[in-house]
């Protein structure tokens, strides 16, 4: 019975085995079948366009992309992308006294450029190693050096070659326009690319973005269809500015980051949704006014900026890398006017300058606006004078829902940096015991904050502290989430980790809120 009963199992199996064999064969050949290959030439030349230029021309060595590739819309020229380009020689050679470009790297573009059939390009990037520094300097001494001729006759070919290639994207209806000239042959602005007028002129960009240029404009720009302008350390030249976005009646986002600007900046207006400014020292006044913007970001001296008629306004980061020094007769009240144009805002991130500033209003008891966000954004490069700043901001933000921190450093003043911390010798706490000394229920803690985020160089005495400090005073805590860089720390006996010290502290840390779980990374 029993052999009966395999003998049938064995037919069964039989069949079955060699249909499995069959359908893996098939799978196999499947597998091995060119399907791209297979598709229409408008998906393929979409996929090539999404490939760096020079990717994208290799494939003429393949029968099927060989007509295609010069449809790509997409042309993204990058010199220090540029298989065999060393931009640390670039830099050595801008220092000689002849200009040296990469002819290889211009040859490529220029056959790119003539061999290019697409009727229209969606995006014109190029990253190229340039400037006018030679031709600068004749302007500066105020006299042409015959010596120099060369050089100057170089550069002005190259410039006006450049001008040709932006010339010929803008006639195919770009839209997207990205040109960054590295500046690694000089520091001085006036000797930028000079900007062509017709970039200005183009109704049919959607989105511009300019990195070491000079603008130097006499009337009213015609960008009828920008709306994303991005502007990095350029220099922009008298009323230049105020002609550009005077003919962007579609701006939705801006973006002025450190760039040289020779006469007060007035930004007015209806349809701007995202601002970012990076402001140099010496600026003159910045004045905004945009009763549409949503997200304002700033960074540098902040001083000079004028903020009005910003209703709309939901998140703000202001980030001031400076030295702080706090004196009797400096209160920074002008940052005190500032923050308080912002106080509506849903979501605020402010640097470690300003917890300091923070600190020397809590220390001082000089008032400090109120802020009604319900998200703020810390970034700390954490010392023991950033605790009284701290709880000044918790005291002052009293619908605080979510507090994110982020430690980027943990250090002692040293004794070069006495000067900056001046300010703080009449103030003198001790740091262990100062979450112990606050006897005041903030807010926050007891009615709104629910989650809690913290990173970077987090396993520090005084951090833990802080932390174990919410954890027992957040009435309505839900999540204490903690993203620390672990240092093992050793003594002169044996070595023990620090930081599982701490994570055991954090864990049986006694808690306010019975929802609170504490969330270790």
């Amino acid at each position: 019975m029993e052999a009966c009963v395999r003998g049938m199992c064995d037919k069964n199996v039989s069949p079955m085995l060699k249909e499995i064999n069959r359908s893996s064969r098939k799978m196999s050949c499947n597998l091995n079948e060119d399907r791209i290959s297979g598709l229409p030439d408008v998906i393929l030349i979409h996929i090539l366009s999404l490939l760096p230029s020079k990717d994208a021309a290799n494939t003429i060595f393949i029968k099927r992309f060989y007509e295609l590739w010069p449809f790509i819309h997409t042309l993204n020229f990058d010199q220090c992308m540029f298989q065999g380009h060393y931009c640390a020689y670039c830099g050595r050679a801008s220092q000689a006294s002849c200009p040296d470009y990469d002819e290889r790297f211009l040859n490529f573009i220029r056959h790119v450029l003539l061999l290019n059939k697409s009727l229209n390009i969606g995006k014109f990037c190029l990253k190229f190693h340039f400037s006018l520094s030679h031709s600068f300097r004749q302007r500066e001494a105020g006299r042409i050096d015959t010596s120099q001729y060369d050089f100057l006759r170089s550069e002005k070919r190259m410039a006006n070659e450049i001008c040709t290639w932006i010339r010929f994207a803008l006639s195919k209806n770009l839209k997207v326009l990205d040109l960054f000239f590295s500046r690694h042959d000089t520091f001085r602005p006036q000797a930028y690319y000079d900007l062509p007028s017709c970039i200005l002129n183009s109704p049919h960009l959607v989105e511009l973005r300019l990195t070491f240029c000079k603008i130097d404009t006499k009337k009213k720009s015609e960008l009828k269809s920008l709306t994303t302008l991005s502007l990095n350390e350029v220099m922009i030249m008298d009323q230049s500015m105020d002609f550009i976005l005077s003919g962007c009646p579609m701006l939705e986002q801006l973006k002025l980051w450190f760039c040289y600007v020779q006469r007060r900046v007035i930004l007015v207006n209806s349809t701007l949704k995202t601002l970012v400014l990076g402001i140099r020292r010496c600026q003159t006044l910045i004045h905004v006014s945009c009763p549409t913007l949503l997200s304002l970001e700033i960074s540098g001296y902040v001083d000079v900026l004028d903020i009005a008629n910003v209703p709309s306004i939901a998140e703000v980061s202001v980030n001031r890398n400076l030295i702080f020094d706090y004196s009797e007769y400096k209160d920074y009240q002008e940052m005190r006017i500032l923050l308080q144009t912002i106080t509506g805002v849903k979501s605020l991130k402010l640097s470690s300058w300003f917890g300091l500033v923070f600190s020397s209003w809590q220390l001082t008891n000089l008032p400090s606006p109120t802020f009604s966000c319900k998200t703020l954004h810390l970034q700390l490069d954490f010392v023991k004078w950033h605790l009284p700043g701290i709880l000044n901001l918790l005291k002052h933000c009293p619908c605080l829902e979510n507090l994110i921190i982020k430690i980027t450093s943990y250090f002692v003043p040293t004794c070069q940096k006495t000067l900056s911390w001046s300010w703080s010798h009449p103030y003198k706490f001790d740091a262990d015991e100062y979450w112990n000394m606050v006897d005041t229920p903030v807010q926050c803690l007891t009615q709104h904050l629910k989650t809690v985020e913290i990173a970077g160089l987090v396993m520090e005495k005084q951090v833990i502290q802080f932390l174990e400090y919410l954890l027992g005073h957040s009435m309505v805590l839900k999540k204490m989430k903690i993203l620390a860089k672990k240092e093992i720390y050793g003594t002169n006996g044996p070595k023990y980790d620090k930081a599982h010290e701490y994570e055991e502290r954090l864990m049986k840390a006694p808690k306010a809120s019975a929802y609170a779980a504490v969330f270790l990374y």
